[in-house]
């Protein structure tokens, strides 16, 4: 029993020693035992040193803190003034806005409210969707009557909140252009569109 347990020791020991061994790959394989715990306490010292520097140099840099950022440079390039130009609200620069990324030229639309009332109907667009606003006295079948205008016109229906009182309603209905329509999508067609389902919803409610 003793000799296993020593064999098994022994064993044990030369696996730590090869383990160590191929922690120091600049050792020569034929290194003794004493070599490989000397070079490894004086790399494990190196280890410690090099610890010690880079927390040492972090610490300066935290001390340090963040570089002050110059707010007295102003960067003269065509894409400053433009952005300049569009954030103090200069139209007529902000109409002639290029922006250039990777060669490719993108203008870029400025998109603004379009507003349409009547005694009512209200009509709000921007761009390729409106609120359209409904306030009539009650009407059996009106609300199905006024989508039905809009998918006449190819506008989908967004969303839609409705209210009833004891003598009127109210249709708060957000739509948009939709794909399958039969118009180029261009901002005045669009406009158009809107305008014509919104006039066919002021008929609706005085018939």
């Amino acid at each position: 029993m003793h000799i296993w347990t020593e064999r098994e020791r022994r064993k044990k020991m030369r696996n730590m020693f090869s383990n160590l061994h191929a922690l120091l790959p600049h050792l020569s394989p034929k290194a003794d035992k004493s070599t490989i715990v000397d070079e490894a306490v004086k790399h494990i010292q190196t280890l410690e040193k090099t610890l010690q520097k880079l927390q040492k140099q972090k610490l300066d840099r935290l001390q340090e803190g963040p570089n002050p950022i110059d707010l007295g440079h102003q960067d003269t390039s065509r894409e400053a003034f433009m952005a300049d130009q569009v954030l103090s609200g200069n139209d007529a620069a902000a109409k002639d806005l290029i922006i250039k990324s990777n060669h490719v030229t993108v203008a870029q639309p400025r998109l603004q409210f379009q507003t349409w009332t009547s005694s009512n109907v209200v009509l709000n667009i921007c761009g390729k969707e409106a609120q359209i606003s409904v306030c009539s006295p009650k009407k059996p079948g009106l609300f199905t009557s006024v989508c039905c205008i809009l998918e006449k016109h190819y506008l989908e229906v967004i969303s839609a909140h409705v209210s009833s009182q004891s003598n009127r309603s109210i249709f708060m209905i957000q739509a948009h252009v939709g794909s399958s329509g039969a118009y180029n999508h261009q901002a005045s067609e669009v406009d158009e569109i809107f305008k014509q389902a919104a006039a066919e919803i002021m008929f609706c409610l005085t018939s």
